[in-house]
This record gives structure tokens, C-alpha cells and sequence, in this order.
């Protein structure tokens, strides 16, 4: 186990950190956030929302990429390359990584960190999509995290992960040289809406000892959250969440924050 995790006593133990995603994206997702009562998210600072998220465990949820058509997410520094005709960020993963320059996605993502921490007490950073595991995009963000002293999200269990053959290699290099938390994602977002309240129950029951992060998108099902393609999805993790034998389950996980893991990694680095 990862000394971090030992100093968090948490040797032998199954810990769960739950992520509510895309924070800042809608009124809908935050006010998920407020009803589910779980601490542990993290904000898209391009969301039209973020005035409004407050909450003891935020991070940034640093956004290349949009995901789909609804999302009219704009970038917040000047870059050409982070841009679709349109001059939003590009929709897909496909769309962006042949595109992206390095040297302004690192202007972006300044931009979107130094925008949290004017905002609330960051406790950590993550990748909307996945979209920071190009290679050479993950060291810059490897390196951010080490410049603001935020923990950063690479999952433990990369060879879940769809990527390209080539990255594989380079970011297992990279996460074991690296100081960052290892933490197993888990993420039920392709699960079908009518089986995901099965799904939470049958992922997390068969988890063993170590640490994890459930990944979820829970948003209220308004006119407003029905704007977004995938809010189906988003309504299921929302009810499952609040569903009485999830959280029983979930209950027998030692729940964890960032700003818990945050404290004693910036005493370990």
C-alpha cells in the first residue's frame, strides 16, 4: 500500500472517496451536491454556475474538452489550439489531443487553478474526461500539482482506462515516479440509467482493501439538468446515491476527503 495511505491509517482497509464531477457546470448539478450531502467534489471554473458551489472539499476539475454539444464551455485563457471554430473547447477527446499545444494548455490550466484558489480553499485537481492523459500533458500537470501543492488524480488502475497503446506505458512511468496519491477509480458513467443503482451495488460490494474514488455526475432532474444530453444518467446517480441500500453499502467503506489526503501529502512531499 502507498505510504500515504498508511500514515491516513488506513492500512488493510477499503476507504472511499466520493467525487461528485462537474460542479459549476448547472444549478442542477449543484444543488445534487447540496442534497446528496457527500463533502468531496470538483468545479469546471468555466461553468456558469461556480458563484454559487461552496462546499469543504472542492477541487478543479481541469476541462479541456467539452463532451458534448450542450456544454458551452469557453476556455478561460487566450489559446488558439484549446478552441473549435466556434470558440469553445473542442467536443471530444479525438477532436482535441491531435490539436492541443502544450505550452497554452498550461496557460489553461494556471488559469483555471489560479480561478479556484481566488475562489475557495482547493484540496485537490483532476481531469474532466481524462483529457490531461496525453502523455506530455500529464507531466505539466504532474508538475502543477507539485507547484501548488495540490494532490492530483492519475488512476491507480490506468489499464481500465481506454487510451491509445502508447500512452499506457508513459503514464504508468510517470505515476509510479511521481509523489502522487494512488488511488482506484471506479466509475459506473457508461452503465446504463436503469441498472446503475445495480452497478453501485455490485461495484463497491466486491471492492477489497485499498483506496478508491467513486466517480459520479448527480444532477436534478429540472428542465434546466434536462438540457444536457446525458441526464438520464446524471438523474440515476442522483437517486441511486440517495437510495437506502447504496448508502448502507457506501457506509461500509472508511469515507475519506481530499483535504484529508491533501494535509498529510503535502507533510510527505
Amino acid at each position: 500500500m502507498n505510504e500515504l495511505w498508511i500514515k491516513l491509517g488506513l492500512q488493510g482497509k477499503r476507504a472511499l472517496i466520493v467525487h461528485h464531477d462537474d460542479l459549476g457546470l448547472s444549478h442542477a448539478q449543484n444543488r445534487a451536491y447540496r442534497e446528496l450531502g457527500f463533502p468531496t467534489g470538483s468545479v469546471m471554473m468555466m461553468g456558469c454556475c461556480v458563484g454559487e458551489v461552496s462546499g469543504p472539499d472542492l477541487g478543479v476539475h481541469l476541462t479541456l474538452t467539452s463532451g458534448q454539444d450542450s456544454m458551452q464551455l469557453h476556455p478561460l485563457s487566450p489559446g488558439s489550439s484549446l478552441r473549435n471554430p466556434q470558440g469553445l473547447f473542442w467536443r471530444t477527446l479525438e477532436d482535441a489531443w491531435p490539436r492541443l499545444a502544450a505550452a497554452e494548455v498550461e496557460a489553461e490550466l494556471r488559469a483555471q487553478i489560479e480561478a479556484a484558489l481566488r475562489a475557495f480553499d482547493v484540496t485537490h485537481l483532476d481531469s474532466h474526461m481524462g483529457a490531461l492523459l496525453r502523455p506530455d500533458l500529464a507531466e505539466i500537470y504532474v508538475r502543477l500539482a507539485g507547484e501548488y501543492r495540490l494532490p492530483a488524480l492519475i488512476p491507480g488502475n490506468l489499464d481500465d482506462v481506454r487510451l491509445p497503446p502508447d500512452f499506457l506505458a508513459a503514464l504508468q512511468a510517470l505515476r509510479e515516479r511521481s509523489a502522487l496519491p494512488q488511488v482506484t477509480v471506479v466509475d459506473g458513467y457508461g452503465v446504463p440509467p436503469q441498472q446503475r443503482r445495480e452497478w453501485y451495488l455490485q461495484a463497491l460490494s466486491g471492492l477489497g482493501p485499498g483506496v478508491y474514488q467513486l466517480i459520479h455526475h448527480a444532477a436534478c432532474a429540472d428542465a434546466e439538468g434536462q438540457s444536457l444530453g446525458d441526464w438520464q444518467g446524471r438523474k440515476a446517480d442522483l437517486e441511486a446515491l440517495k437510495d437506502p441500500e447504496v448508502r448502507r453499502v457506501i457506509g461500509e467503506f472508511e469515507l475519506l476527503t481530499w483535504r484529508e489526503v491533501r494535509e498529510v501529502w503535502r507533510g510527505a512531499v
